[in-house]
């Protein structure tokens, strides 16, 4: 099977992120709307419209996880801008023409957003657990949502190396141009 071009094994990845890419729009839309309903509640006790809600929305309020649904939407975001970098890379390997100046870019947004998930993904455990540690519950047991700080070596491995593809993309592209120009 041939890597590059119609047909190719570029072209069933790019299939595949495709689908990836309109299933985390989805999930994006249903965290959304969790937070609307999230806020809704919020008015709904405010306004003194009714002094209990529904039971099953009200235990669903109480549960730790609700803390991590706006961090988890910034996530998503994240993963979606590199997703769509990556379809944008694959567009180009499926038509053949792998050095364009473009991929370069590309590269160097993907390494920026993996480590801008990096650096939310730090934060986002922090503020978990300070909302834990402010409404009393324990973070060590006893919570669904235990945050742990852990340094992932890889992803931030995966930035460099991303950040030297983009230049050798850039590299690569430079000399097709240069190419052209020669007799």
């Amino acid at each position: 099977m041939r890597t590059l071009g119609p047909g190719s094994l570029a072209s069933l990845l790019k299939l595949f992120l495709d689908i990836v890419y309109y299933v985390l729009w989805g999930l994006l839309g249903l965290a959304s709307l969790i937070i609307v309903m999230i806020m809704a509640a919020g008015l709904y006790r405010l306004t003194g419209l009714s002094p209990e809600l529904p039971g099953a929305f009200e235990q669903f309020l109480a549960a730790e996880i609700v803390v991590a649904i706006p961090m988890g939407i910034v996530a998503l975001g994240a993963i979606i801008f590199i997703i769509d970098r990556l379809r944008r890379i694959f567009a180009t390997l499926t038509a053949g023409d792998p050095f364009v100046p473009e991929n370069a870019n590309h590269l160097r947004a993907i390494a920026a957003g993996i480590a801008v998930y990096q650096v939310l993904s730090y934060a986002s455990h922090g503020v978990i657990a300070l909302v834990f540690t402010l409404s009393g519950s324990p973070v060590e047991s006893g919570s669904r949502v235990a945050p742990e700080f852990s340094f992932n070596l890889g992803a931030w491995f995966a930035v460099l190396a991303f950040f030297v593809l983009a230049e050798v993309f850039r590299e690569g592209a430079r000399l097709r141009d240069e190419q052209k120009f020669t007799i």
